[in-house]
């Protein structure tokens, strides 16, 4: 099977009768953990949809109990594998952020809004992913992590923009500079998600009730609002993705990072 194929099988991608246009992510054995084939079949489906007049409304999921765990670190590692001194030379580790960045920015460019549907953890890209929708839906035991700093790391992907602007500043650093999780019911009093459910269940079905009323709204409007409101709270997103990528340039080439990657492949050898 060619990487293209596994890719397509590991995220669908479709467009309903209604304009309804669905992402599932589906590499439950990696716990929805993207890699670059399956990002690039993300961003593909967001840029076709982009240039669609009767997609009305994009909803991105992960199924099999994760949203996303982030950036594939098997993914990474291989990457690094070429490189004799084990680490990412400064084009690898650019070439690895900038996936990131455009996966942010493909949603961004999305005019329709784009839904978030959360159910277990949205870690890293995964929760930068989350968080560049339009509106997030979460179950209770659904939580949110930049783990980054945890790995020598820092956010990516908006996320540095993005958390600041939804959550506020205080509880921003907490989540970047101390890599602690942000509980469901947290994020929703925090004013991260709008609307908190108790399963999957009730997911799916506020979901649905929440697409049908925008499917049946001008589509126009929709566009317009959305684009009003970006240029009031979105201002500096673009930015936010140079100095991520910048920053992320450096640290993905350092000692750090490096001895990250080595205990990760000596505990993967060991299972």
């Amino acid at each position: 099977m060619s990487e293209h194929d596994a890719a397509v099988d590991e995220v669908r991608a479709e467009v309903d009768a209604r304009g309804v246009a669905r992402i599932e992510i589906d590499r439950q054995h990696r716990m929805n953990a993207l890699n670059g084939a399956a990002t690039r079949t993300i961003m593909d489906a967001l840029g076709e949809w982009s240039q669609r007049d009767d997609v009305r409304v994009v909803i991105i999921d992960g199924v099999g109990g994760s949203f996303s765990t982030g950036a594939d670190v098997i993914d990474i590692a291989q990457t690094a594998g070429g490189n004799p001194s084990g680490g990412l030379d400064a084009g690898q580790a650019r070439g690895v952020i900038s996936g990131g960045s455009e996966l942010a920015r493909a949603v961004r460019a999305v005019p329709v809004p784009v839904i978030a549907s959360v159910d277990g953890p949205a870690v890293g890209i995964g929760a930068s992913l989350a968080m560049a929708s339009d509106l997030v839906y979460a179950t209770e035991r659904s939580y949110f992590l930049l783990a980054f700093i945890n790995i020598g790391l820092m956010p990516d992907g908006g996320a540095s923009m993005l958390v600041a602007a939804s959550i506020g500043r205080a509880r921003a650093n907490t989540m970047a500079l101390l890599g602690e999780k942000l509980p469901a019911a947290e994020a929703f009093g925090a004013g991260l998600l709008s609307g908190l459910v108790a399963d999957r269940s009730e997911l799916d079905a506020t979901v649905d009730k929440v697409v049908g009323k925008l499917a049946g709204t001008s589509t126009s409007a929709l566009r317009l609002t959305k684009a009003a409101l970006d240029a009031h709270t979105m201002g500096d997103f673009e930015a936010a993705l140079d100095r991520e990528l910048d920053g992320q340039t450096e640290l993905l080439q350092s000692a750090e990072f490096q001895a990250a990657m080595a205990a990760f492949a000596g505990s993967s050898a060991k299972s």
